[in-house]
């Protein structure tokens, strides 16, 4: 497990599990059928995000394929992570 999976692992089971380990929960299981966030909860979880990892996410990025399951988390954090880092070296060239 990555420590930004653990974070937010952490997190959900702070904030929406009433303090339950997650860590059966696969990283594949959609958050919202599972019903462990609604579409307030989500607010809360995008806020968290930006907070915690220092990313800006655009309106048009709050789609399931990003923010559905802890894998499809992950996976975006590390991509907004790792985009201000590619457009430096671009403005560098």
């Amino acid at each position: 497990m990555t420590t930004v999976e653990h974070e937010i692992r952490t997190f959900l089971s702070e904030n929406f599990s009433l303090g339950k380990d997650l860590s059966h929960l696969s990283g594949t299981q959609s958050l919202t059928e599972r019903g462990f966030i609604d579409s307030v909860g989500i607010v809360e979880v995008l806020t968290f995000l930006e907070t915690r990892f220092d990313i800006q996410i655009n309106d048009d990025e709050t789609i399931p394929e990003n923010i559905d399951t802890i894998d499809n988390i992950v996976r975006f954090v590390g991509e907004k992570q790792s985009a201000p880092q590619a457009a430096a070296r671009d403005v560098g060239a």
